[in-house]
């Protein structure tokens, strides 16, 4: 005996048509997306592009120097009396942000103020820190070089002439508004202390 044949519905046209406008609308939105990333990466393409960051100077890790700063230098005096002097230190950037600009003064009891004036820059070639110092009891510039390291700058003199003494000059700031300016000279394998300034940052 022949079983009898199972029908199989075909879908209805409604539901073909259904399925044609779903796929029709899925088309439209997929190219609508496309379409808005096209535009949005053609406005980010036109984007004018930031100037490159200039590098940071060398002379920017040196502001912990900057500011005016008063306070007391001691004098390293082992065969006499105790010497102390009224200091100021005025550092700024100058001549076109190419140098640091130290401007100092000590007065000593019954003395006029001291004139002194530094000049600080960076070499590139030497990748040192040179600093030039100008004074009122000498009529030619003392020349140093150093190097930094955290907030303490270390500089020596170029001897003036063979065996002629070398200049060691430590500044650092243990703290934000505190600075401390050593000055050591060089006597054979020796280093003596000359003086050490005790600086506290003032108003601007």
């Amino acid at each position: 005996m022949t079983s009898p044949k199972r029908f199989i519905p075909l879908p209805s046209v409604t539901l073909l048509q259904h399925r044609e406008r779903s796929m029709k609308r899925l088309i439209y939105l997929a190219v609508f997306a496309l379409l808005v990333l096209f535009v949005v990466a053609r406005i980010i393409a036109q984007q004018p592009t930031p100037p490159p960051q200039p590098a940071a100077s060398p002379l920017d890790a040196l502001a912990f120097l900057q500011g005016n700063w008063t306070g007391k230098q001691n004098f390293n005096n082992p065969n006499g009396p105790a010497m102390a002097g009224d200091a100021t230190d005025r550092i700024d950037i100058c001549i076109a942000a190419k140098y640091l600009c130290e401007q100092l003064s000590t007065t000593m009891p019954g003395r006029k103020p001291t004139d002194t004036r530094h000049f600080l820059s960076y070499d590139k070639q030497s990748g040192k820190y040179t600093a030039w110092w100008f004074n009122d009891t000498s009529t030619h510039p003392t020349e140093f070089t150093g190097d930094l390291t955290a907030n303490k700058l270390v500089l020596t003199s170029k001897a003036a002439a063979p065996g002629a003494p070398v200049l060691r000059a430590t500044y650092e700031s243990p703290s934000k508004d505190a600075l401390t300016f050593l000055l050591e000279m060089q006597r054979g394998d020796t280093w003596t202390r000359l003086f050490l300034t005790t600086y506290s940052k003032g108003a601007n």
